[in-house]
């Protein structure tokens, strides 16, 4: 398998909304993942979503990728309107010609972005690892945010979707294959 890691929509507006110290665990289990997936030389890939009005419209402070996970000179960005980053975007010919057939899922919000665009991902034929310490969402619809992410992880594992937390993305029996030469053991 020729993994990517997937980074959604961790932009200023969405993380900056969540509690202090939540949000500073996300950025940090997130920082981690990418730092690990640079270290196998995988392709990290993020994906911004835009608004014409709003917070996250194209060029404000708010729309910008949080700066803790900031991508680097080179990292792919897919710009996205929709919750689904497949949708009317080049996500799909992007990982094409990385021949990539696996993606490692985290960031912003889980019932909506993350979510469609896992749905999307398994839609199209790529297996997904969501990996469940490392995306987020807040209270809504009378349900606190670990409901909402624990109801999802539950619908998704029916999809075949993997979720392990980080600490085990790469373990022993992880499906995604690491470049020769391996990379920092996590």
């Amino acid at each position: 398998m020729n993994a990517a890691l997937l980074v959604i929509d961790v932009q200023n507006d969405l993380v900056d909304a969540l509690p202090s110290e939540r949000s500073s665990a996300l950025l940090e289990i997130i920082a981690d993942l990418v730092s690990n997936a640079r270290a196998r030389r995988m392709p990290v890939v993020y994906v911004r979503h835009n608004e014409d009005d709003g917070p996250l419209r194209l060029g404000a402070l708010p729309w910008e990728i949080a700066a803790a996970i900031a991508p680097q000179p080179g990292d792919p960005i897919v710009e996205k309107r929709f919750g689904d980053a497949f949708l009317e975007t080049d996500l799909g010919e992007l990982l094409k010609t990385r021949n990539v057939d696996e993606l490692i899922v985290c960031g912003m919000q889980s019932d909506f972005c993350v979510n469609a665009t896992t749905r999307g991902a398994i839609a199209l034929g790529y297996r997904v690892t969501l990996v469940e310490d490392a995306h987020a969402t807040y209270d809504a619809a009378g349900k606190t945010e670990r409901q909402i992410i624990d109801e999802l992880h539950a619908a998704l594992r029916d999809l075949s979707v993997r979720t392990v937390p980080a600490r085990r993305v790469w373990a022993s029996g992880s499906r995604t294959k690491q470049p020769a030469g391996g990379g920092a053991a996590w």
